[in-house]
């Protein structure tokens, strides 16, 4: 459970020593500030989702909200501004560590169409998800 805190600081330290720096932030202090960026970026993903429903429902808002969210949503853009050389390390030592296990691995399996009903004639049935008729039918 704890093995993705250490591995994002592994790439933070990682990073920092790619880029000539040396790591300024000690393990619990780096888990809290990339915990807060983390916390900072859902909040702007959920924003642009919420002007997205509201732009497709072709509704307008009131002046007073909007003005509200926006501030809020500037302010949480600085803040995350402060909080982007921490990402940019862990990003690059992520990258590094990518590139270094490369060789190989468990893969993908490929694609498989869904075999075609049995049955055949009166009885048969499409696909549950290509079906146009209900579940089950009346005789």
């Amino acid at each position: 459970m704890d093995e993705m805190p250490r591995r994002e600081f592994r790439w933070y330290v990682q990073g920092c020593l790619d880029l000539g720096l040396e790591p300024k932030l000690e393990r619990s202090l780096f888990l809290v500030h990339y915990d807060r960026y983390q916390r900072l970026s859902q909040a702007m993903q959920r924003y642009e989702e919420r002007r997205r429903r509201r732009v497709g429902r072709h509704r307008g808002s009131l002046y007073q909200d909007d003005v509200f969210l926006e501030r809020l949503m500037g302010a949480i853009r600085a803040e995350q501004e402060k909080l982007k050389p921490l990402t940019t390390a862990v990003g690059i030592g992520q990258r590094i560590d990518n590139d270094d296990m490369s060789d190989g691995g468990a893969g993908m399996p490929a694609y498989r169409r869904p075999d075609p009903p049995v049955l055949v004639g009166a009885g048969a049935k499409m696909l549950p998800h290509l079906d146009p008729d209900p579940p089950f039918r009346d005789p």
